[in-house]
């Protein structure tokens, strides 16, 4: 596959404690995030309402970015090893309990439920791409950011994550606590070239470290996929 370049001209991250690239830069894999709430103030109470904690990291980080850019009409792509698992796990449970499911837990569970969210909270009507990232790591995310990409236009990419449910933890790599980054890739800023790199099973927590890295200044930034292994290299 040959290498791509993708701009990056922002980004912000959130976790408990931690949303300024001061204290990213700071920020270790084995140091446990502190406390706070993601600030969604800047939305209507009825939309607040319907979001979930892992949702409000992300709207959190895109208000960090509309802070500075316009973001209601750019192409988006969210990516998540288990998106609304919480949710699903909800609707798991009722049906073993025999229960009737809720027709609003159903729709917000579904792994592009957050991207429904956002383009309604934006007004925003271009396209929304939504990853279901595995074990394959982000990189699959720019990857897919830098195919929708036409002659530069900006694209904006969520990625989030949280801790599974104790019912799952025992079979699969859990987050550390609820995270979320938001990359907005195009216009002016550093340039990356994103080209295949080593791969590894371990890709628990890659946004954190992403954020670590572009916080520190990192200029060799490794992405792993249990298959295929990515990187991003400063020019």
């Amino acid at each position: 596959m040959p290498e791509l370049t993708i701009t990056l001209s922002h980004w912000a991250a959130w976790a408990p404690g931690i949303s300024r690239p001061s204290q990213w830069a700071r920020w270790a894999p084995q140091h446990p995030a502190g406390e706070g709430k993601p600030d969604v103030s800047w939305l209507p109470a009825l939309q607040r309402r319907r979001l979930s904690p892992l949702a409000r990291c992300v709207f959190h980080v895109v208000n960090e970015i509309a802070q500075q850019h316009d973001v209601s009409a750019l192409p988006t792509v969210l990516a998540s090893r288990h998106g609304e698992i919480a949710r699903t796990q909800t609707l798991l449970e009722n049906l073993a309990d025999k229960e009737p499911l809720s027709p609003a837990t159903f729709s917000l569970s579904v792994h592009n439920a957050i991207g429904g969210q956002l383009s309604i909270a934006l007004g925003n009507q271009q396209p929304v791409s939504c990853v279901a990232l595995g074990e394959e790591g982000l990189g699959t995310a720019l990857l897919e950011a830098a195919c929708l990409q036409e002659d530069d236009r900006p694209v904006l990419v969520l990625i989030y994550d949280g801790p599974l449910p104790d019912y799952y933890q025992p079979y699969c790599a859990s987050e550390p606590f609820t995270w979320a980054i938001a990359l907005l890739l195009g216009g002016n800023g550093p340039r990356f070239r994103l080209s295949r790199g080593p791969a590894s099973a371990d890709t628990v927590a890659q946004g954190p470290q992403l954020a670590r890295a572009l916080a520190r200044g990192d200029t060799h930034i490794p992405l792993p996929g249990a298959r295929t292994g990515w990187q991003l290299e400063q020019l």
